[in-house]
């Protein structure tokens, strides 16, 4: 029996065709990596900034907030939150994995933690648990970006 039947039909040192639909590496110029226009890359935000806006708002309208003062701060962190996702989603090919889940677990543990602060939590216990969930983000982040691509090498 030859031997290349007992292997996997998936090993191969050539390379085959690319199905439709994957995910191929990102395009270098001579200037760096082409940034992500993809859909994912504003839909993902936008709909993660939408779920802000209506939480923020129902936070602050719980807590004393005046009507316009919880729309208007539900707007911000909205505003704030989809613009640096949208940045981090777009420009993630050209960012080492640590350094984007550093980012990501960041941007998730201040937004958390301040949450937690609007709707009437302590400072300081609004601090601790930004920080561990931003801990625990950007552990996972890294976590799957190494993992990816390792098994993409």
């Amino acid at each position: 029996m030859p031997a290349h039947s007992i292997l996997p039909h998936h090993v191969h040192d050539a390379p085959g065709p690319v199905p439709r639909g994957a995910h191929l590496p990102a395009r270098r110029t001579p200037a760096g990596p082409v940034p992500d226009r993809s859909r994912a890359a504003w839909a993902v935000p936008a709909c993660v900034g939408a779920v802000l806006f209506l939480y923020t708002v129902f936070l602050s309208h719980d807590n004393g907030f005046s009507q316009a003062g919880g729309w208007l701060l539900g707007l911000a962190v909205a505003v704030i939150a989809t613009g640096i996702g949208y940045v981090l989603v777009r420009e993630r090919n050209a960012v080492i994995p640590e350094v984007r889940a550093l980012s990501y677990g960041v941007l998730a543990g201040i937004t958390i933690g301040f949450l937690h602060s609007v709707s009437g939590g302590t400072w300081l216990r609004s601090l601790g648990i930004g920080l561990a969930c931003g801990a625990l983000v950007g552990l996972m982040s890294y976590d799957i970006f190494h993992w990816n691509e390792r098994s993409s090498d």
